[in-house]
């Protein structure tokens, strides 16, 4: 079929004015239109519950993924490689799934079929993980288990990441597809919260001795976190999924004869007709997550490097256990109050920006994006100089601050891409409605949140091979250079490699501009 090989995305005119702005929204790939209801805060608490289960469980992986796989004897340059499971399954799985979910006529809705799954799939991967030792030694049958042990929870890392991506793509697209045009950015404000309040418990538990507060969940901390973790993540995704009406998508006779890799084919020449605004973002956001994932991957490495400089550890094995664990636990509070700024300023961030408008409502010609840009761009800034200040960390409460402070920059991160995007998705959307009456052809032109997302998240994804080509490289070469690992910061210098990624990113957020003007009726 012709259409088959058609990309999703036309060539679209980003110059935008929205002749009609209204509370009602087409279902973007089907033809059922239903209006969408008000929400709520307790709706918009529902909606976007399942966001803090989704963090809490990848705060647990970001936290304790590298200290575990390096206590496995994995070299540090291949810690790296396992990383790609993030980069991959965004690059594959957030796309499909955007595309397929797209175009699911559950019953049950368009997302939430996803999203269970997915749960269910993250929840079998922790117990793997946390369980990998002893699934080792059962099938080593008495013999060397840790080649074994090693695999085992490698491919659950893998497991997990692919899974986590799949649960995390169905939930933006149900904040989108669920929120009217006017809570687009309530939705996103909410979504940011419940990823702060995530990291937070996270974190929280991981700072906390749990083998000795709560040892009927495990032998170890490990252990304890992963219970934890799939008792939040099943509480938060089962509540979001009853609690959430979602729209139900009629069947479509076009769907019937899409190949398997259609999607993939036609989401990779979609990429090239993605709507000029949309791949501003995308651009700031490949720059700036050069940045972000040296964080996420090597704060508690860093922190533990920190830790071990300042004690010197004896020949004890069991003073030596006792230091990692006190080493990871520090990271883990570092992050808590990482996570405590973040939150706190997802709460100041949006109510600052209402300020904003309130003060400049009376400008006709005003820019609705320029408090956006201004905050993106302030803290893309702030981010670079706090990673490159990392080069004078000496003390562990010196790294405790640095890290800290990114939490206003994450906050920043959670919100802004994902408020621009669904504003300019209404904004086009119901332009469309107001240029003919030909609902079937309004349809059609419309653009797809799910697959505007899965692009989107594959120029968030892509940095991540960046970072750790490079960084594999970086940790090979130490090797081959017999470098003393115990007196140099590698984990620093990845660190300072981020905050060049950053500094570039603040150069390309003043080009975004929707060039829209809104009519209200």
């Amino acid at each position: 079929m012709d259409s088959e090989n058609k990309p999703f995305l036309n060539n679209i005119d980003s110059d935008i004015e929205l002749n009609d702005l209204n509370e009602s929204k087409i279902s973007l790939l089907g033809n059922t239109k239903e209006t969408l209801k008000y929400l709520s805060k307790l709706d918009l608490f529902y909606l976007t519950l399942a966001f803090a289960g989704v963090q809490f469980t990848w705060s647990v992986e970001l936290a304790y993924g590298t200290p575990y796989l390096l206590s496995l004897g994995l070299p540090k340059s291949l810690t790296a490689l396992v990383w790609l499971a993030g980069p991959l399954s965004g690059l594959i799985i957030q796309p499909l799934i955007g595309f397929y979910s797209d175009r699911c006529t559950s019953k049950y809705g368009r997302r939430r079929p996803y999203i269970i799954v997915g749960a269910l799939l993250v929840v079998l991967s922790i117990l793997f993980i946390s369980y990998s030792k002893e699934i080792g030694s059962f099938l080593a049958f008495g013999g060397d288990s840790n080649i074994i042990t090693i695999w085992i929870a490698v491919v659950s890392f893998y497991g997990l990441d692919f899974a986590i991506n799949v649960v995390q793509a169905c939930c933006r697209a149900l904040s989108i597809d669920v929120a009217p045009g006017d809570q687009q950015n309530d939705a996103s404000i909410w979504a940011s919260r419940m990823i702060g309040i995530g990291n937070i418990m996270g974190y929280f538990m991981g700072f906390i001795d749990l083998k000795s507060y709560l040892p009927f969940l495990g032998s170890t901390q490990l252990k304890c976190l992963c219970i934890i973790a799939n008792t939040v993540l099943i509480i938060s995704v089962v509540t979001t999924c009853i609690k959430t009406h979602e729209i139900v998508l009629t069947q479509s006779n076009n769907d019937n004869d899409i190949k398997w890799y259609t999607p993939l084919i036609n989401i990779i020449q979609s990429m090239s007709h993605l709507p000029e605004p949309i791949q501003k973002i995308c651009n700031v956001q490949f720059w700036s997550w050069i940045g972000w994932f040296p964080f996420l991957f090597y704060t508690t490495a860093w922190i533990n490097y920190i830790f071990f400089k300042n004690n010197s550890s004896t020949n004890n094995n069991d003073d030596n256990n006792n230091n990692e664990d006190d080493a990871t636990r520090t990271g883990s509070f570092a992050l808590l109050i990482y996570a405590i700024i973040s939150l706190v300023a997802s709460f100041i961030l949006p109510t600052s920006k209402s300020i904003y408008d309130k003060l400049n409502s009376s400008e006709s010609n005003a820019d609705p994006q320029i408090f956006y840009r201004k905050v993106w761009i302030f803290s893309e800034i702030f981010l670079a100089l706090v990673f490159f200040s990392t080069i004078i960390v000496s003390k562990v409460w010196q790294a405790i601050i640095i890290i800290s402070l990114c939490g206003i920059s994450w906050a920043v991160s959670m919100w802004v891409p994902f408020a621009l995007i669904g504003e300019y998705l209404e904004i086009y959307n119901n332009n469309q409605d107001s240029k003919n009456d030909d609902e079937e052809e309004n349809n059609e032109r419309k653009l797809s949140s799910g697959i505007i997302l899965g692009i989107h998240n594959m120029y968030v994804v892509l940095p991540q091979f960046v970072v750790t080509f490079l960084s594999s490289i970086f940790f090979a070469l130490i090797k081959f250079m017999e470098i003393q690992e115990d007196s140099f910061d590698s984990f620093g210098w990845v660190l300072r490699f981020g905050g060049v990624g950053a500094i570039i990113s603040t150069f390309l957020v003043p080009k975004i501009d929707f060039k829209a003007k809104r009519i209200l009726p």
